[in-house]
């Protein structure tokens, strides 16, 4: 794989967020930064579908490819099919085995029955992060007003999330693999990240102990150092 002095960038967001929560993050990102939109998801074989149209669309040169939440699960998807393009890959509050959880949730949320979005938000931020209500807090809000009027893609994604297994595969990987986990996270636990990190041939994993699910979007900039860093790494190594 040729590399470039601009890379690449391909950024996968969560659900049922769109590409927007990646604004601060991809306008600080050197070189081409792409942010593919998979918030309309398929009832069936979800990540295979949306991880077929992120690969079909990335640069024969290759990417750093990055996802958060349902977008890490797409992105490691994505770098089993096709790692030949992926030339590092970093995994953010995501695990890449079942959630059963979701499984009634997705039903609830099918059946209109949504959650308050205070109750996804108070999951998703810190109490500060909420009462500062800064950027990446508005636009998950306005994802979720989104989600609530049409909750379709959403319990689709959850019942994908609730299944999703791809712990016997990664062990495959051979790119760099870079992940990150939120110590409050209750879905991306810690714990399910370190068993990833165990499964994945020379992966490196830091734990951030004051994050929630979404507090790598509030600390944009932190985040971008953390990319950033993460390829450096790799290229040294």
């Amino acid at each position: 794989m040729t590399e470039t002095a601009d890379p690449v960038w391909v950024l996968l967001h969560g659900t049922p967020l769109t590409a927007a929560i990646w604004h601060d993050v991809a306008s600080a990102l050197p070189g081409a930064v792409r942010t593919p939109d998979t918030s309309v998801v398929p009832e069936a074989d979800a990540v295979h579908v949306l991880a077929e149209d992120v690969a079909a669309s990335l640069p024969e040169e290759g990417c750093h490819l990055v996802g958060h939440s349902f977008g890490g699960q797409i992105a490691l998807e994505v770098a089993l099919a096709v790692p030949e393009r992926v030339r590092t890959l970093t995994i953010l509050c995501s695990r890449d085995t079942p959630f059963p959880a979701f499984a009634p949730l997705s039903d609830e949320v099918r059946a209109g029955r949504v959650p308050d979005p205070s109750a996804s938000l108070a999951r998703w931020f810190t109490p500060a992060e909420l009462v500062e209500n800064g950027a990446a807090v508005r636009r998950a809000r306005a994802a979720l007003a989104a989600a609530v009027a049409d909750p379709t893609s959403w319990a689709n994604a959850l019942a994908a999330i609730a299944t999703f297994d791809r712990s016997a595969e990664v062990g495959r990987l051979t790119m760099p693999v870079v992940l990150h986990a939120a110590g409050s996270d209750g879905v991306s636990t810690p714990e399910a990240m370190r068993a990833l990190e165990r499964r994945v041939p020379g992966a490196v994993l830091t734990v951030h102990p004051r994050w929630a699910h979404m507090s790598p979007f509030v600390e944009a900039d932190r985040l971008v150092g953390l990319l950033r860093r993460g390829v450096q790494r790799s290229r040294m190594g």
